[in-house]
């Protein structure tokens, strides 16, 4: 069953949740901003995939939101993964 989202705010708080998770599950132990740039790409490459199996839409420019909210900067934040 999808989960009923009442805002943007609430989505923000499962991918911040998602992704503090998947640093924790990858085994990294620093806090996000201080995560290396390749780190940080497997980081949101797992919570797109966890928002993917919940169901969860993800809303346009979501990566850049989130390193925005999880206090990175520069150009290796939000950019997309390589295929």
């Amino acid at each position: 069953m999808k989960p009923e989202l009442s805002s943007l705010a609430d989505t923000f708080d499962m991918l911040r949740d998602a992704a503090s998770a998947a640093a924790r599950n990858l085994g990294l132990g620093a806090e996000a901003q201080q995560i290396s740039p390749e780190h940080w790409q497997r980081v949101l490459a797992a919570v797109e995939v966890r928002m993917g199996m919940r169901g969860i839409a993800l809303p346009k420019d979501w990566r850049e939101d989130l390193a925005d909210q999880m206090g990175r900067t520069g150009a290796d934040a939000a950019a997309e993964p390589e295929s």
